[in-house]
């Protein structure tokens, strides 16, 4: 789609901020429901573009349980399956004699500090 936006002003403020969207997600869907909508942007990627896939939300809202997931079933996020479809794609055109090489990250920011969401312990350094 072409997106939204909305206009955000303080009262008493004559400031108004615009922020532009392309979806938003109610608390019923599913992490199938949302990777469908994002699913695109990793076949963007694959085809040479650089892509970003950025999350905002309050605390709490589900951003980083939508990124990881829980477990190997329907629950699991944005990056476990983003990580499928590039294997899937790389296994076919490693087949027709191609060599693929890919750069990745998934970062958490909050509170000033930064999180590499790829890494297994949450007390690794990035």
């Amino acid at each position: 789609g072409t997106g939204s936006t909305v206009h955000v002003a303080r009262p008493g403020d004559p400031s108004e901020h615009e922020f532009k969207f392309n979806r938003v997600f109610d608390q019923s869907a599913g992490q199938d429901c949302v990777y469908e909508e994002v699913s695109g942007l990793v076949t963007s990627a694959l085809d040479g573009y650089n892509v970003v896939l950025f999350t905002y939300g309050q605390t709490g809202s589900g951003k980083t349980h939508t990124l990881q997931g829980t477990g190997t079933g329907e629950m699991r996020g944005m990056i476990p399956r983003c990580i499928e479809q590039i294997a899937t794609h790389k296994t076919a055109i490693e087949a027709d004699g191609w060599s693929f090489r890919m750069e990745a990250s998934f970062l958490e920011i909050y509170q000033e500090k930064i999180r590499d969401l790829l890494r297994v312990s949450p007390d690794e350094k990035t």
